[in-house]
């Protein structure tokens, strides 16, 4: 690749070795590594053994990557990698015959958008309710539990039943769920890093990917016979709209390839909300009593001891805020990338057509020159009066512009409902002396073993 002709040169990061640039650094220390970036520029060049890498910590910057000229740049490898394992969909780089890939991005998405609309899933809360009363009532009091495998658990159930359907199908979606989520890690994430080696036996995980994935593909397909022969459409969960999905040109419906490519994808992305992000909030909890106590007193006064429903949702400002801090501090995607289809100018680094750009949402949402005390938990810097005063495209947790996380608002919707549901009931007291361990990202930000103790609330 030709290396960008810049005005200035493009500060590269320190620490770089002979042969593998900076392989070592992300793969030792990769979070402390990125979010000490920002300290050098706007745009930061990463050796690698392939072509550098340009991360872009300005918001500034970003904003114009994201939304203003999101058409000169495509998914980056990261996308790539994910899509040559599951297949294209609505999260990566689709391509329609006449089309520019960002016309055909937004073609597909106007066919799926359905399937995400808010009362469809404002619908699926008493589902979410349900499935999260029915496994905490296990739980008993004074007991250690690992509440990063309890909400991991309760994360497949809740994904399998508002994705697929409650019906017999559910639990096989569910459990193959499940069996997927564990090789993100040992076989996902080698076969992203390296996607010309995906199919040699030697990567780690192959065979018991391959396996998952299969397993997860055939339960899906299950799904979507066992929804034809009941012809039920008016069901809040998404398999019902993606059958019934029309491209708007042309009137033809998805293929059935294609429905399960993107429930697949789905599902694979919407685990790690309750199953990532509910844990640190919990530890959050634990260790900020007072935040804590105002989340259970808004509870308490919302709900009145009775369970969550779709209208109450608005009125949980304060729960709301602790969940938007908790995914600031916390966002499971840590990283992404785009590739540049045209040449083009990121202040004063010019860039060629083919270069590698890649963003860290935990970097940028820990540079204090975006968030002040960006390590202090502070719900509160969500309130409007304050969040307004950031710089757009400051907060990427869940993505902006025209690929924004198709389903932000289902993600967002499910969190509320299960930490409302567990927190009218239960508190959850960390081990003396236990805190999260900070965890090796992979491909998502997870939280590791979380053992806890169960406390009830009185009056509960």
């Amino acid at each position: 690749m030709t290396r960008p002709v810049t005005t200035r040169p493009v500060p590269t990061a320190p620490g770089a070795l002979p042969l593998i640039g900076h392989v070592h650094q992300m793969l030792i220390r990769p979070l402390a590594f990125t979010a000490s970036l920002h300290e050098l520029g706007p745009v930061v060049r990463i050796l690698a053994p392939g072509p550098d890498i340009y991360l872009v910590t300005s918001p500034e910057l970003l904003h114009r990557i994201l939304v203003t000229e999101t058409r000169d740049y495509a998914k980056g490898r990261l996308s790539e990698g994910v899509g040559s394992q599951f297949g294209p969909s609505v999260g990566m780089d689709m391509r329609f015959e006449g089309l520019t890939l960002f016309e055909s991005h937004r073609r597909h998405r106007r066919a799926v958008q359905s399937g995400f609309h808010r009362r469809r899933i404002a619908a699926q809360i008493p589902t979410v309710r349900q499935v999260t009363q029915e496994q905490v009532a296990r739980w008993q009091p004074g007991k250690t539990v690992r509440v990063d495998q309890e909400l991991k658990r309760l994360a497949c159930t809740v994904n399998a039943r508002t994705l697929c359907g409650g019906g017999p199908t559910a639990q096989a979606v569910s459990d193959a769920l499940a069996a997927l989520v564990p090789q993100v890690t040992r076989g996902l994430y080698w076969r992203v890093a390296l996607p010309r080696w995906a199919y040699l036996s030697h990567v780690p995980g192959t065979g018991s990917f391959n396996r998952a994935r299969a397993r997860l593909q055939q339960a899906i397909t299950a799904s979507i016979e066992a929804r034809r022969a009941t012809d039920d459409q008016n069901t809040p969960d998404v398999l019902s709209q993606l059958l019934a999905a029309r491209y708007a040109d042309t009137d033809e419906p998805l293929e059935d390839t294609q429905i399960v490519r993107e429930v697949i994808f789905y599902l694979f992305a919407a685990v790690h909300g309750i199953s990532d992000v509910l844990p640190h909030t919990f530890h959050e909890l634990a260790l900020n009593p007072h935040i804590e106590q105002r989340l259970h007193d808004e509870l308490d006064t919302v709900l009145a001891g009775r369970p969550i429903q779709p209208e109450d949702l608005p009125r949980l400002d304060y729960t709301r805020r602790v969940l938007q801090e908790v995914l600031r501090l916390y966002p499971p995607v840590w990283m992404l990338a785009r590739r540049t289809l045209v040449p083009v100018q990121l202040g004063d680094a010019h860039l060629p057509s083919g270069a590698e750009i890649a963003f860290s949402p935990y970097e940028l949402h820990r540079n204090p020159q975006v968030f002040p005390d960006p390590e202090v938990f502070d719900p509160d810097r969500w309130l409007p009066e304050r969040a307004r005063t950031l710089a757009p495209s400051s907060y990427l947790t869940l993505g902006t512009g025209p690929r924004k996380c198709i389903g932000d608002n289902l993600a967002m919707t499910h969190m509320l409902t299960a930490l409302a549901s567990i927190s009218t009931r239960w508190r959850l007291r960390p081990r003396p002396g236990r805190r999260i361990r900070r965890p090796t990202p992979r491909i998502f930000l997870s939280p590791g073993p979380l053992p806890m103790t169960l406390e009830e609330r009185s009056g509960s």
